[in-house]
């Protein structure tokens, strides 16, 4: 994203993430039965419709997970006017996973007597402290993400890549990404900092919604252990999405904003 473009998706998020465009990742095959080394194609986009290209995105941010869990940046990427296209290659058998995380982005908004209308600085905490105006109050700062990722499994699936690390918004797959089957109830977990998110909204569609009447999305809700409970009932590629908003104590913000979307194929019983 250009630097433009990032403060629009920043206004975005603040004014309320079901006005931004969700960023997605589509790969071609979420699981390979070959061990002969295979690649896969990956479309990325930003649309409101799911997996509908829309708006071309940078890549830069691309780190892709062995199945020994070892990270490595993507090659070389294609960055067209509807999307975004890059190759990546499965030579060890098990589960990978490709995550998309842009740096955190900081939003400081604030009111004064002159303007009651919310004003905005693109500052942290500590910088805004000597760029707001005196007479600032109300003054509350965001540190907001967008994360987009998927798994894919040649052969077999591992779990190596499904470890969480503690820090940040995390999702758990109690039920394994290659293993969401039609019909058969799948489990998410989401955490924060390692603390299960609870009254977490999600929303889970499946591919297909421009041949639809309606986007048949399933509306989620995080039990007390930060869990979903969902049952897919069309096979094929599924989109998950869920945005949150969080107090942190942190001397760079006061809240933080996290914009999650993962993709992920339901197979056919």
């Amino acid at each position: 994203m250009n630097k433009r473009t990032s403060l629009l998706a920043a206004l975005a998020l603040v004014a309320g993430t079901a006005s931004a465009h969700p960023v997605w990742m589509l790969p071609s095959e979420f699981n390979l039965s070959s061990e002969a080394a295979s690649w896969v194609t990956v479309d990325a986009s930003a649309s409101n419709e799911v997996f509908n290209v829309d708006k071309p995105i940078g890549l830069d941010g691309v780190t892709i997970y062995n199945p020994a869990n070892e990270p490595s940046r993507i090659g070389a990427y294609f960055k067209g006017h509807r999307r975004s296209v890059f190759d990546m290659e499965l030579n060890t058998v098990g589960t990978y996973k490709v995550e998309l995380q842009n740096p955190t982005r900081y939003v400081t908004q604030y009111v004064t007597d002159e303007q009651s209308t919310p004003q905005r600085s693109f500052a942290n905490k500590i910088d805004a402290a000597s760029q707001l105006p005196k007479a600032a109050r109300e003054v509350n700062t965001l540190a907001m993400q967008t994360i987009s990722g998927f798994y894919v499994t040649q052969k077999t699936p591992s779990k190596q890549v499904l470890m969480n690390t503690g820090k940040g918004f995390e999702l758990q797959a109690l039920t394994h990404p290659s293993d969401v089957v039609v019909g058969e109830e799948a489990r998410f977990k989401f955490t924060y900092d390692g603390e299960p998110l609870k009254d977490l909204k999600v929303e889970v569609v499946a591919n297909g919604t421009a041949y639809r009447d309606a986007r048949q999305q399933l509306d989620l809700v995080t039990d007390k252990e930060g869990v979903v409970h969902f049952t897919p009932e069309l096979a094929g590629p599924h989109l998950l999405s869920t945005n949150m908003r969080r107090k942190i104590d942190s001397p760079l913000a006061d809240q933080a904003v996290v914009n999650y979307l993962l993709s992920f194929e339901a197979q056919a019983q």
